[in-house]
């Protein structure tokens, strides 16, 4: 859960590299020597900028087009089935000493880190000839590409909604309730709930007259709030796909996010820490997102 989940992926006919599973962004960002030699000859003066939110770092770079293996071993001698995509990815050409890798394959996350649906690997990928649903599981123990009747047997389902330009969906909203000796009323509020397995702490983006009171932003939450999440919120289903609570500071609990702290904006960035409690499945073809406890 602290280092995050990776996958190992040939990009262009370069050597196998290892990237962060990321559920709160959408593209594949990769250092440009990592692509194939085909992709090295390059106009530095049409790099673009890509940016995550919540880490505030920026890269420099260009949408490629390459094929895309994913799953490959570190070794691979280039034989072997393995699922493939053929997808833009973002070339990072700056900061030149960028040696990592992210495997966005969220939805509705907006801003320069939303490359869009037709830039999500995980929903364009075909496998000995066919093309998988769109559609995947995250769980402890690794990606299911594809969904199947079988596979997601055991979720519980929240419908989704279009996004205005119909291209994608929209995050579904969830309660989040804070209480603690901060307040002697506590904090409750709806916000659009983001699933983000690219981090190790939750982040709550409140409007600023509605943020909670007593405790600063941009700054971890002191030990003992005690925080809940209910997606969808509480009061609008009998009962949610996903609930769970944790206390901040205290490090027995396999659900609980490195940190806590709350931002100006509106949404829930949750953590990869999810994951330890429930598996997680993104349905863009139906436009569902669901969770299932794990088999114990």
């Amino acid at each position: 859960m602290e280092a995050g989940f990776h996958v190992s992926g040939s990009l262009g006919g370069g050597l196998p590299h290892a990237f962060l599973v990321d559920t709160g962004s959408v593209g594949i960002l990769v250092p440009r020597q990592t692509l194939g030699p085909d992709y090295q000859s390059f106009d530095p003066s049409q790099d673009i900028e890509f940016q995550y939110v919540s880490s505030g770092n920026a890269y420099w770079g260009q949408w490629v087009k390459v094929p895309v293996i994913l799953g490959v071993p570190a070794d691979w001698d280039g034989t072997g089935d393995y699922p493939m995509a053929h997808i833009e990815v973002f070339a990072v050409d700056q900061p030149a000493d960028f040696d990592g890798g992210i495997l966005g394959v969220g939805f509705a996350i907006g801003g320069l880190a939303d490359g869009g649906p037709a830039r999500n690997p995980l929903l364009h990928l075909t496998y000995q000839g066919a093309h998988l649903s769109h559609g995947y599981i995250i769980s402890t123990q690794g990606i299911a590409a594809g969904l199947t009747t079988l596979s997601t047997e055991g979720f519980a389902f929240i419908a989704l909604e279009r996004a205005a330009s119909g291209q994608d969906w929209m995050q579904p909203p969830a309660s989040v309730n804070l209480t603690g000796d901060f307040s002697a009323d506590g904090f409750s509020t709806d916000l659009p709930f983001l699933m983000d397995t690219g981090l190790d702490d939750m982040t709550l983006w409140v409007s600023a007259g509605n943020a909670p009171p007593n405790l600063p932003g941009d700054s971890a939450f002191p030990a003992g709030i005690m925080a809940s999440i209910a997606v969808p919120p509480a009061d609008q289903t009998a009962e949610p796909a996903l609930q769970y609570a944790f206390v901040t500071g205290d490090t027995n609990q396999p659900m609980a996010p490195s940190q806590l702290q709350w931002r100006i904006g509106s949404g829930i960035n949750t953590g990869r820490n999810v994951l330890a409690g429930a598996d997680y499945l993104y349905d863009a073809a139906a436009g569902r997102m669901g969770f299932r406890v794990p088999p114990a």
